[in-house]
């Protein structure tokens, strides 16, 4: 469990108790590896083979974890960088070059596969079905050159490959698995860098309102599962001692899905337990009973997704009850003084010689026809709460998301703090101190309340103090997000949003669903925290009560323009106003 002090000048001292989380994941991998050592000293030879075949196997499906179950991003043709690890020992040996080189440059290759491949898929905003398309026909265009080269590569015949004996063979491939296994752990999974998977692979849209660039996060983390596999196939090649095309073929491909699926997604466990399961079962049965066997596998493999989607490693979440997700324990916040720091209780000056908070000019958008801004003009100085109403279909959202980087002016500038920001993605504009509430709550459903709120301090820059009652709901880690009612998901989103330390805050209609009294007890802590932190409110609201008691100034909103901005009893008194808002003349 996280714990933040709150210190001077906004600061935390996170306290974490990683070296007790350190050893509960320490202590069970040393254990599965002194067994696996003990292995060979039990078995007999065909069974240390088959094993080690199972290790080649279970790393490969690893490998695609990080892409299918970490990431979020289903590939159907990752044998191709399986086969390319699998090709540059068996080249390495027939044809004497050296193995360390060819084996770099496989895993080079991959990588430089995988980037452009993965590029590509994020930018349609629905990855799985180009992604689906582009690692397939990859993997075809690599079995057809392995099959065409046949002065290099042996053609269909493929290559032979002589290996040390079956247990030299074994402990080479134990100490490897176990390598790449620790060092994905340290740099991927148990990391601020697995936080940030995890958001950006759940829930892109709230990820980026962290700080967090969704395509950059999962674009590594792809291409770390095709090193993976590259890294796999070539553990497996002198272990198996043939490798031919049809490594690179759809079989394997689809062979280590089931493999993954069975087993378990998001488990360090589950893709070795699925692999060695169904390796072994395969390499027992022998050919007399293949047919009976897949069709058995088959049938597991619909029951196991029917009954148990987590795979055989997650079958103790149903027991448990508890979240299917859990951020590493690395994930911690690294808070740091910055400009925007004041001491407690000092509030920023509204002045006309400071940089204002927001700075609109000139603002349109069109959706197809459609004029939904006409020319926004806007100024929001430092530390205001700034109320925006107006009548349904104004544009109010439209702002508020033009604004945050969700949507791209077609003419006009946005300034936010001085700095030209409308060629800025979302995380980009949260670093300059934005945060953003939806009309819809969006919280990253299958993490705690207590990891939400850890997620979204990852890059803030310092530590606010929660209000008492979304303080209590943001240390909450005995269940999902998504078990919470309509109401506390609002206040989970808010508390969120507070975490992250903005110095800029748009929030559409942040009391819908509320009850009136935690409606008016909502903004009394809004406006506690922007005197305390000199935050500026940009709100979206229907609720007159709740305007009035908010608002230092109103802006109205209406067919696209700006009518009127000034204080309420004088936006109230507006006879322009009372016609287009309140319906009155």
């Amino acid at each position: 469990m996280l714990v933040i002090t709150q210190v001077r000048h906004g600061a935390a001292v996170p306290r974490t108790g990683g070296r007790g989380l350190r050893l509960n994941v320490a202590v069970p991998f040393v254990l599965i590896l002194v067994l696996l050592a003990a292995a060979p000293f039990g078995l007999s030879t065909f069974a240390v083979a088959t094993l080690t075949l199972g290790l080649c196997n279970g790393l490969f499906a690893y490998g695609l974890d990080l892409s299918w179950g970490r990431a979020g991003l289903l590939s159907v043709g990752h044998a191709s960088f399986f086969g390319l690890g699998a090709y540059a020992v068996a080249l390495s040996q027939e044809h004497g070059w050296p193995p360390a080189a060819l084996l770099a440059l496989a895993l080079l290759t991959s990588v430089g596969i995988a980037v452009p491949v993965v590029r590509i898929g994020l930018a349609s905003g629905v990855p799985d079905a180009p992604l689906i398309l582009l690692t397939i026909g990859v993997s075809l265009l690599l079995q057809h050159a392995a099959t065409s080269l046949t002065d290099l590569t042996g053609g269909t015949n493929g290559l032979s490959i002589g290996g040390s004996d079956t247990v030299s063979m074994y402990y080479l491939t134990l100490l490897v698995v176990a390598a790449t296994v620790a060092l994905t752990s340290v740099t991927v999974v148990r990391s601020r860098f697995g936080a940030r998977l995890i958001a950006a692979s759940r829930n892109p849209e709230r990820a980026a309102q962290t700080g967090i660039d969704p395509v950059r996060v999962r674009t590594a983390a792809f291409a770390a599962s095709a090193a993976v596999s590259t890294v796999a196939g070539a553990l497996y090649a002198p272990a198996a001692g043939l490798v031919s095309p049809q490594i690179f073929g759809l079989g394997l491909s689809t062979s280590v899905l089931v493999w993954l699926a069975l087993g378990g997604r998001n488990s360090t466990l589950g893709p070795f337990l699925g692999a060695i399961l169904i390796t072994a079962g395969g390499q027992m049965l022998g050919s007399t009973w293949q047919g009976w066997y897949v069709l058995g596998l088959a049938a597991l493999f619909v029951l196991v997704v029917q009954v148990a989607p987590a795979g055989l490693a997650g079958i103790s979440q149903v027991w448990t009850r508890g979240p299917a997700l859990k951020l590493p324990p690395a994930a911690a916040p690294r808070h740091r003084k910055t400009d925007a720091d004041t001491e407690e209780g000092d509030t920023e000056e509204d002045d006309a010689e400071e940089t204002a908070a927001l700075s609109l000019q000139g603002i349109r958008k069109s959706f197809g026809p459609v004029d939904v801004l006409r020319g926004v003009d806007l100024t929001i100085g430092n530390g205001r709460c700034v109320c925006l109403i107006g009548p349904n279909g104004a544009g109010k959202s439209t702002l508020l998301g033009i604004v945050a980087g969700q949507l791209t002016a077609d003419t006009g500038e946005v300034r936010i703090f001085g700095v030209a920001a409308g060629g800025l993605p979302v995380h980009d504009r949260v670093r300059l101190g934005v945060g953003r509430m939806f009309q819809i709550p969006s919280v990253l459903t299958e993490l705690s309340p207590a990891d939400n709120t850890r997620l979204a301090r990852l890059i803030a820059p310092r530590h606010i103090e929660l209000p008492a009652e979304y303080d209590d709901l943001a240390r909450d880690d005995t269940g999902e997000a998504k078990a919470l009612p309509l109401a506390d998901r609002r206040r989970l989103e808010l508390a969120m949003v507070l975490a992250g330390a903005p110095r800029l805050m748009l929030l559409d209609e942040p009391a819908a669903g509320l009850g009136p009294d935690d409606a008016r007890a909502l903004i009394r802590e809004l406006k506690d925290v922007s005197r305390r932190t000199g935050c500026t409110l940009l709100v979206v609201e229907h609720d007159m009560a709740i305007v009035r008691e908010l608002a230092d100034d109103v802006v109205v909103l209406h067919d696209g323009r700006v009518i009127a901005h000034g204080p309420m009893d004088e936006i109230a008194a507006d006879p322009a106003v009372r016609e287009a808002y309140l319906g009155v003349h």
